[in-house]
């Protein structure tokens, strides 16, 4: 057998999919003890991602045993199949320019590791995301009563009572789930795909209106700035701009619309947060009417 290819690029693909556009195809690969939160993760980033515009789909242990690997169990060899399988899959999804929120307990090392090379191999970008909750914490939680059966001895190699669980070496990211809500949770591992350049810095509550108000710390050295500035004769109209732009009513816009930022408005009807260059100038203003 050979391998097929394809015979539109990457970079296409993410022309067309989302409303955000770019190749922003990866898997998170979401692991820890069963309770410990990581589906509870995956469907809180995949629901902001899309209500952002950026395709991503959840992939549960659950919801994949009672399908495409129903056939397996939970020997160890099984195991290794189970997530072998999920990594081919999730490396599909993410080679058609989505990003894949695989959330499994995936106890061992090793079956990690394939994983992450699988992707590596596409040359697909791929982070191990170790949500690190206490035994006793998910035993308490045990939403499906899986602990409680495990203890009187209903299942057996359950991961965390009489199975082991390997500790990730070197997770792109620990997350912790204790006294954090979902939310708080997913937005940890968001920031992670923001720095990694992934998907774009979405805004944060502080960052909605930003004031552009010189403070009285500097008010007295921007004035003398002022001083040394050329002369721009503006009318009211143009005083009542100054003060939205002053006000963080324009953001994300921190001065003048520039050529490219004019451009995109008129082809996109919107602008794009992290292209915004943030420059501060000072103007001194000469106008006979002032608002």
């Amino acid at each position: 057998m050979s391998e097929q290819a394809h015979h539109i690029s990457r970079a296409k693909r993410g022309q067309a999919i989302g409303s955000i556009r770019g190749f922003r195809g990866c898997t998170v690969w979401l692991t820890g003890l069963s309770g410990a939160g990581k589906t509870s993760i995956s469907f809180q980033m995949e629901a902001i991602l899309v209500n952002h515009g950026i395709p991503a789909y959840g992939l549960d242990g659950d919801n994949v045993r009672s399908g495409l690997n129903r056939n397996l169990t939970f020997s160890k060899q099984d195991r290794k199949e189970n997530i072998r399988r999920v990594a081919e899959v999730a490396k599909l999804f993410a080679d058609s320019g989505q990003i894949c929120l695989c959330s499994f307990v995936s106890p061992f090392e090793e079956d990690r590791q394939m994983a992450r090379q699988i992707h590596k191999e596409a040359d697909l970008p791929f982070f191990e995301i170790f949500v690190d909750t206490p035994l006793q914490i998910c035993e308490a939680r045990d939403t499906k009563g899986l602990y409680k059966k495990a203890r009187q001895g209903t299942i057996k190699g359950f991961t965390g009572i009489d199975q082991m669980y390997e500790r990730p070496t070197k997770p792109d990211l620990i997350v912790k789930t204790e006294n954090c809500t979902p939310e708080e949770s997913a937005s940890t591992v968001i920031e992670l795909l923001e720095k990694h350049r992934i998907i774009p810095p979405f805004a944060k509550s502080s960052d909605l209106v930003k004031e552009l108000f010189v403070s009285d710390s500097k008010l007295a050295s921007a004035k003398m700035e002022a001083e040394t500035l050329q002369c721009v004769e503006i009318n009211e109209l143009d005083v009542q701009w100054l003060q939205v732009l002053a006000e963080g009513w324009a953001t994300p816009l921190t001065g003048f619309m520039r050529e490219h930022q004019y451009l995109q408005v008129c082809l996109k009807q919107a602008l794009k947060h992290d292209c915004i260059p943030y420059m501060m100038c000072y103007l001194k203003i000469k106008c006979n009417s002032i608002y």
